[in-house]
């Protein structure tokens, strides 16, 4: 685990985290600030089109389900640990930034009809990186998207219920398998279903536990902010604060929860049938409702509180209820998280080989791992997910840098409509 570790850090060092923050604020700026100029513009063409879009919806609810998982709860809660309340801080920056990075992914994959492969090849004149970053892509669909879920899921519910977690576990495995080889309309009929009824249980349960520790809030942002640069107000400089645990934190696990910067919803969105500028309108989308509204909630929940981790606090709030309703949010979290994520990996896969051989073991053995995950360490899965992630991210910022014309030109396609 240690040596996991030590990778991982060096990683999601500084070079990682300028190339990320840096990509996000070009594009964001050379845009014109879309994300924001132009939030009518987004609102009206997503929200307000979700029933005549043309399968832009499910795409994206299948996107924001493998997004919005149960790094929501677990992910915010171990970047505060690490890198204290200035985590929540950053993990702020990373994603308003990540928003112009999920609308170029988005943008790119309907454009090039295919996931990030497709415009990583276009970008680079060659198959090599588009290669290296689907095999990253499958092995991070074990890590982040699979084991990690099903095993915060068993750990809620043997905490609620007694329930062993291999029990969940089996579950979890077995309803992803059932929707797997139903084939991909499924998976995006499902997600469309299942992803809209969890955000709504879960923010509605973190609004109420927010409810009671009203009193707090304006210190819990207070915290947040004054713990953001530390590093600076002690003599650290740049580089110190770089190097901080709350930056670092803060970005990781932030992109753990969006994924902006990973190109992975990219694999989603390329199943749309709507345009390239609609479909990044619903990229900025999913990163708002992650991070900005989700992750924050529970960051909230938990400072205002003071209690360190969020089944905590709604057990104080509710008692044994707040149990059953985390653990049941959970389980959503972790179910829409996983299938999201078996749809990803196994479309990396069918790049690197078109064999259904192979497609067919990978459902299998990624089937089995949700099973092994759910009473792993998890220390270690962390380490492993931070690890492949991060490899993921760099031949995704690379190709979206030298394809950034086409991106800005695709925001000033008829903006007025």
């Amino acid at each position: 685990m240690i040596e996991t570790e030590k990778i991982s850090e060096i990683i999601w060092g500084p070079a990682l985290l300028i190339l990320v923050l840096g990509t996000g604020f070009y594009l964001t700026a050379a845009s014109g600030f879309f994300p924001v100029l132009k939030c009518g513009f987004i609102l009206k063409n997503t929200f307000g089109k979700v029933f005549k879009s043309k399968g832009a919806f499910s795409a994206a609810a299948t996107a924001i389900g493998a997004t919005v998982g149960t790094g929501n709860i677990i992910g915010v809660s171990a970047a505060i640990s690490v890198g204290g309340a200035g985590a929540v801080f950053w993990m702020w920056v990373g994603a308003f930034f990540g928003m112009m990075l999920k609308f170029a992914e988005a943008a790119l994959a309907v454009k090039y009809k295919g996931g990030a492969m497709k415009y990583i090849e276009k970008a680079f004149g060659g198959k090599t990186f588009a290669i290296l970053w689907s095999i990253c892509c499958v092995l991070a669909s074990f890590g982040g998207g699979n084991m990690i879920q099903t095993n915060a899921a068993g750990a809620f519910f043997e905490k609620a219920f007694g329930t062993p977690p291999v029990l969940i576990g089996i579950l979890i495995a077995a309803l992803t398998a059932a929707v797997l080889f139903c084939g991909a309309k499924v998976v995006l009929k499902a997600s469309s279903l299942l992803v809209p009824a969890m955000a709504l249980i879960y923010v509605s349960g973190c609004l109420a536990a927010l409810f009671v520790f009203r009193e707090n809030i304006v210190s819990a942002f207070s915290k947040i902010l004054s713990s953001a640069f530390e590093p600076l107000s002690l003599g650290g400089g740049i580089i110190g604060l770089l190097l901080s645990k709350s930056l670092q934190s803060g970005i990781s696990k932030g992109t753990f929860t969006h994924e902006a910067g990973m190109g992975s919803a990219s694999l989603a969105h390329c199943e749309s049938k709507s345009d390239p500028l609609i479909q990044g309108c619903w990229g900025i989308v999913e990163v708002f409702i992650d991070t900005i509204l989700v992750c924050s909630l529970t960051a909230l929940v938990i400072l205002s509180s003071g209690i360190s981790s969020a089944e905590s606090v709604f057990f104080v709030c509710f008692g044994k209820t707040g149990d059953i309703f985390l653990s049941v949010s959970m389980f959503l979290f972790a179910l829409a998280a996983v299938i999201g994520w078996a749809f990803y990996g196994e479309k990396a896969l069918s790049y690197v080989t078109k064999s259904k051989t192979a497609a067919v073991l990978y459902r299998i053995i990624f089937c089995a791992a949700a099973i092994i995950g759910s009473f792993m360490e998890l220390p270690l899965i962390w380490n492993i997910t931070d690890i492949f992630n991060g490899l993921m991210i760099f031949p995704n910022l690379l190709a979206i840098i030298l394809l950034s014309p086409k991106i800005i030109r695709i925001t000033k396609e008829n903006p007025a409509r």
